[in-house]
């Protein structure tokens, strides 16, 4: 007559696969549960990248009245811009430093020919091309010429994520 507590073999080993299992299961269900919330907030940013773009082009830099890549536009292409560099990269850093996620930076480049205009914030960080995941933003900015040469000049808006923060 065999006792209730023998355990052969084969018992220990259907416990051992069916714990093997149990911890398969649920690394596998961990990974999928986030992958929604990892794609949401890739939307979020990507969301916002386009935000910043749209406000760096339809707001202005006070008192000029002009806005944040027009004024990007003529500090690239005039020797005289309507508003002066150096108070240009502060408002704009200033309202990037509102608009930009925690753990994130936000580049800003214009180039045309050349030249070339760049910003990053906060400062000290690259311009994010090699950064792994990054939020992208194209447009142009058009500036008419004496003469009536109309010139556009491409714009890129990066967000991408601070790395080693």
């Amino acid at each position: 007559m065999a006792r209730l507590d023998d355990r052969g073999v084969a018992d220990i080993l259907a416990i051992a696969f069916m714990f093997v299992m149990l911890v398969l299961a649920a690394v596998f269900m961990h990974t999928y549960s986030l992958r929604p919330l990892r794609a949401a907030t890739d939307r979020q940013l990507e969301l916002k990248s386009g935000h910043l773009y749209m406000t760096l082009e339809l707001a202005w830099v006070e008192p000029y009245s002009v806005s944040f890549l027009r004024a990007a536009t003529e500090n690239l292409l005039i020797e005289q811009p309507t508003v002066p560099g150096p108070y240009l990269r502060s408002a704009m850093e200033n309202a990037i430093e509102y608009f930009c996620p925690p753990g994130y930076a936000v580049a800003i480049s214009l180039s045309h020919d050349n030249s070339s205009w760049e910003l990053s914030w906060p400062e000290g960080v690259g311009l994010g091309v090699d950064a792994e995941k990054q939020f992208v933003r194209q447009g142009e900015a058009r500036l008419t010429m004496a003469g009536g040469k109309n010139i556009a000049v491409p714009v890129t808006v990066r967000i991408f994520e601070i790395t080693g923060a």
